[in-house]
């Protein structure tokens, strides 16, 4: 049984990266209210390693107005049902340069499931080859650099690795024994 019924669903906005949609919704108590929900495709966040470092990203994230270091990661928009394997892949190599020989599968998270139910595939990535980035327009200015995984949870601990779905990845890994 739904505890939430919909009553309507509008679309206020779309676009090739998201839709948001305000829907009319009666609870279970009977009680009406509105509830605001965004639409966008899984996405695959990758964790780089090898003998003790790890790969990191860092670029400018407009809605924060500062660079932010992060694990690669993205979604192809355009082909919203790509094998996520093939998405961790690609976005790799287009963020990092790296070619991984080994990809393991480490779990699958969801984003922020109170207003959206985008998710993310998370996945190890080992045996590197090395070729060179490959950016879109968005990611102008993003930068690559490997650091000791003891300073990435050193810069977790302080605040200053803040992205929620880097950290995750990084947790789940770490408790899973990958990392």
């Amino acid at each position: 049984m739904n505890e939430i019924k919909t009553l309507s669903s509008q679309e206020i906005y779309c676009n090739q990266w998201m839709r948001l949609k305000e829907d009319r919704i009666e609870r279970a108590d009977g009680s009406h209210g509105v509830y605001s929900v965004i639409e966008k495709p899984d996405f695959a966040v990758i964790v780089p390693v090898s003998k003790g470092f790890i790969w990191v990203v860092e670029q400018y994230r407009y809605p924060l107005g500062v660079r932010t270091i992060e694990l690669p990661q993205g979604a192809w928009e355009l082909d919203p049902n790509a094998d996520p394997i093939a998405v961790a892949r690609g976005e790799l190599a287009e963020e990092t340069g790296l070619l991984a020989q080994k990809m393991e599968q480490i779990g699958y998270q969801k984003l922020a499931q109170g207003y959206s139910s985008q998710g993310y595939h998370i996945w190890l990535a080992t045996d590197f080859v090395s070729s060179t980035q490959q950016l879109d327009a968005e990611e102008v200015g993003l930068t690559c650099r490997q650091m000791p995984v003891t300073e990435f949870e050193t810069l977790i601990a302080e605040g200053e690795i803040s992205d929620a779905t880097s950290v995750t990845a990084f947790l789940l890994a770490k408790l899973k024994g990958f990392v």
